[in-house]
């Protein structure tokens, strides 16, 4: 009765009812401390049982899965959804404008969201302009547009502990300058850059450009000339030439709060980058300054050796999605969860890695973080997108773009899945426990 009365008291939010129910039978009863213990983890999460389930519904296993909530994220697309793991739609929110790619619920159950703007200065796969926060009502709170000749917002955005959003820009480099600077190309280049707003006033308070630690050794007579293999902490121009000029093409972004880095998915150059937030906007430019005393440079990077001419360490990822460092609320924590998209031999693979306690990059060492965990399935493979998520009970779920969900324990056995019949890409899934404090706000 006792958990069958808080959950109904959690779902209304009605959390200081909640304390003080609990601190009632705290000192009313006569119940041992196990006794006390055992009622408050009854309420520590909600378990949310479908009544009903849909087609989508091919693997459902109700002793081992995550009785949550999944957020529902399509790229490109008007809409997005909250599931529960009977594949019902709880709460569906429509859009003014397609996604750009990432749609995220906040504690507060507002949105926050990149947007495809009408004509932009140019498009590759993901691209966005404009950032959104909206209400529970999918009304917008907030916009900010970055689209312009020379930059355009992309793919991923974050709103940071200080309640600044931090989101990802491809900036436009001109063939002359990019030339000048080591380029082996005849066309513009388009190298990513970091961007952080203050809502509230919609100032620039940060920023970091990768323009700006670049190395070559192709030109002795033009910029950034040096040797990438001795020079870890630096990007090489020349690793990926395409026509088009994307040559990096970042799909996600992760804030380390405890650190004050940021983890950016760099998906053709196979790698994820650790760069210090830490840094003043000059100082992120720089070589020098910050908390790690590396400015804007890499503090850290792994999954490519290939990436930096290090013959040293193994190769892990053959693009790659959806960065996540493990948060202190679910198993792992510290770990780091990635979408490997396997597109080398057509095999997706997710992996846990275990982030070193110090950076530590160096030249012509094995720099790679040791594999915790990982999971792979003959059926589990797309070559874009996609992305997975650590549950609060130590499952996995794991967003396949072209097909759906798969929820997986760490011994890899498969407790879920749904098959989105929608003709739409999935760009990720979210997952979420009946108490999460943005599914409460919710008021469902």
């Amino acid at each position: 009765m006792l958990k069958k009365l808080v959950s109904c008291l959690l779902y209304k939010s009605m959390k200081n009812l909640i304390i003080l129910l609990i601190l009632t039978l705290i000192f009313s009863c006569s119940n041992t401390d196990n006794d006390i213990n055992k009622e408050i983890e009854q309420i520590e999460e909600i378990e949310i049982i479908p009544t009903s389930f849909t087609e989508n519904v091919e693997v459902y296993n109700e002793e081992l899965v995550h009785k949550g909530y999944v957020l529902a994220v399509y790229g490109n697309n008007d809409t997005s959804y909250l599931l529960d793991k009977g594949g019902n739609i709880i709460k569906e929110w429509p859009f003014d404008s397609n996604t750009g790619n990432d749609v995220e619920l906040l504690t507060n159950g507002k949105l926050i969201g990149i947007f495809k703007i009408d004509n932009p200065p140019f498009t590759f796969g993901g691209y966005g302009g404009v950032i959104k926060i909206l209400n529970i009502d999918g009304v917008v709170e907030w916009e900010y547009t970055f689209d312009t000749s020379l930059g355009l917002a992309h793919h991923d955005v974050e709103m940071l502990p200080n309640g600044n959003v931090l989101f990802l820009v491809w900036e436009e480099v001109d063939n002359i300058t990019a030339q000048n600077n080591g380029a082996i190309t005849t066309n513009n280049i388009y190298p990513e850059a970091l961007i952080e707003v203050n809502p509230k006033t919609n100032n620039i308070e940060w920023e970091w450009h990768s323009k700006d630690h670049f190395i070559q050794d192709t030109n002795t007579n033009a910029l950034n000339f040096g040797n990438v293999s001795e020079n870890p902490q630096l990007i090489d121009i020349n690793y990926n030439v395409v026509p088009n000029g994307d040559i990096m093409h970042a799909n996600g972004i992760n804030y380390d709060p405890n650190k004050d880095v940021i983890y950016l998915s760099v998906n053709f150059y196979d790698e994820v980058w650790v760069i210090d937030h830490s840094t003043t906007s000059t100082q992120a430019a720089l070589h020098t300054g910050g908390n790690y005393n590396k400015g804007g440079d890499l503090l850290y990077r792994f999954g490519n050796p290939e990436a930096y001419k290090n013959s040293f360490g193994t190769r892990l990822f053959y693009n790659n999605h959806t960065p996540e460092l493990l948060k202190n609320d679910v198993p792992g924590a510290g770990n780091f969860l990635i979408y490997n998209n396997g597109n080398n031999n057509s095999q997706s693979i997710v992996y846990e890695l275990e982030i070193p306690d110090s950076f530590n990059l160096l030249p012509n060492s094995n720099n790679e973080p040791p594999v915790v965990w990982s999971f792979s399935n003959p059926d589990l493979h797309y070559q874009r997108v996609s992305g997975a998520d650590r549950l609060p009970n130590g499952n996995t779920l794991i967003c396949e773009g072209d097909y759906g969900f798969w929820e997986v324990t760490i011994d890899g056995e498969i407790v879920w899945k749904y098959a989105t019949l929608s003709l739409d890409i999935l760009w990720r899934g979210y997952g979420f426990s009946g108490n999460n404090d943005g599914i409460l706000n919710l008021d469902l």
